[in-house]
């Protein structure tokens, strides 16, 4: 009964108001507020495209995704959203509630295409939930344009777009003269020395953006363990180590296992840096993962700075200006 008069409520709230449609990443038309001001997201994957988009203050709940506990990035995300800890969505989904949602007077809800359970609970206590789920490139910008449609921020998603899409071709026609077997074999690895992004996975797409060959490309399935001899008959001429893995590239350059590879023989392992939300995601900060991979792909073909780039994109879009020093640190100079 409780449910059923929550949900009615909020329905005569949703009919009063000016509405819009939009089609989410599961083919669902969804009808939502035309401004929605009280924004949840309860997918880790969701809650970066929220702020490029209208920053902390319609944001009532959010999963966040391996911020680093680190002071650098805390004080920046701290800058970004004073608030955002408070708004932290605590356990899995399913160990919260959509009443919980309700109580913080969500009027929208982003979700993941795993959700549609407590998609179909929240439809049906009148709060609108958008579902995506990207995992390639294409459908990263396709989620910036639904989300954007989805906050009534569709201009400020196609200047995000517009964004990504320069260095994606700055990028494409830098590297376009090199033949394809020329390109780097690059490996990226995962929380563990020896586990590996598969050829499925979004950070072999960005590899391949980057000028890249990925040597997992024919591996099927999510992160994927394997053995040394794997990595000895792929030998990459580049390994990438994600930025919330625990492994550093001094722990591979000093391991007599893996000093037959050509990327330790030749010193060519690196971390990726990581400042709020992981650069190896399906996110918008991914752009800047593959702009920084680009530039250890291909030193000195990109014409883009890359800190003048990360400093524009965190000031545009996030309304955070970085200082020199928090950007050296950042990229570890």
């Amino acid at each position: 009964m409780r449910k059923a008069i929550f949900g009615l409520l909020a329905m005569l709230f949703v009919w009063g108001a000016a509405q819009v449609t939009v089609v989410d990443q599961a083919g669902r038309e969804v009808v939502v507020p035309e401004h929605p001001e009280h924004i949840a997201s309860v997918f880790g994957v969701a809650t970066p495209y929220l702020y490029p988009l209208i920053g902390g203050e319609r944001i009532v709940a959010a999963k966040y995704l391996g911020i680093p506990d680190h002071p650098l990035s805390q004080a920046v995300m701290s800058r970004i959203d004073p608030g955002y800890a408070a708004k932290a969505l605590r356990g899995k989904v399913g160990e919260f509630t959509a009443e919980e949602l309700l109580a913080k007077g969500a009027d929208l809800v982003f979700a993941g295409l795993k959700h549609q359970d407590l998609a179909k609970v929240l439809m049906e206590l009148g709060i609108p939930t958008v579902l995506i789920g990207p995992e390639t490139f294409e459908a990263v910008k396709e989620a910036t344009l639904i989300i954007g449609q989805a906050l009534g921020e569709e201009k400020k998603a196609q200047e995000l777009i517009a964004f990504y899409q320069k260095i994606l071709d700055t990028v494409a026609e830098a590297t376009a003269e090199i033949p394809t077997e020329a390109h780097p074999k690059v490996l990226v690895i995962g929380t563990k020395a020896l586990r590996v992004a598969s050829g499925a996975m979004y950070q072999s797409r960005m590899v391949e953006l980057a000028g890249g060959i990925s040597v997992t490309a024919g591996l099927p399935g999510y992160w994927q363990n394997v053995n040394i001899e794997q990595i000895l008959i792929w030998n990459p001429d580049v390994i990438m180590i994600a930025p919330y893995s625990q492994v550093q590239p001094a722990d591979l350059l000093s391991d007599p296992l893996w000093a037959a590879v050509e990327a330790v023989k030749t010193g060519r392992v690196y971390k990726m840096p990581q400042l709020l939300f992981a650069w190896d995601l399906p996110i918008p900060e991914s752009i800047l993962g593959i702009l920084w991979m680009a530039e250890i792909l291909h030193p000195g073909r990109v014409p883009l700075d890359l800190g003048e780039t990360i400093r524009t994109f965190y000031q545009e879009f996030y309304r955070c200006t970085l200082s020199a020093a928090e950007l050296n640190e950042l990229l570890g100079r």
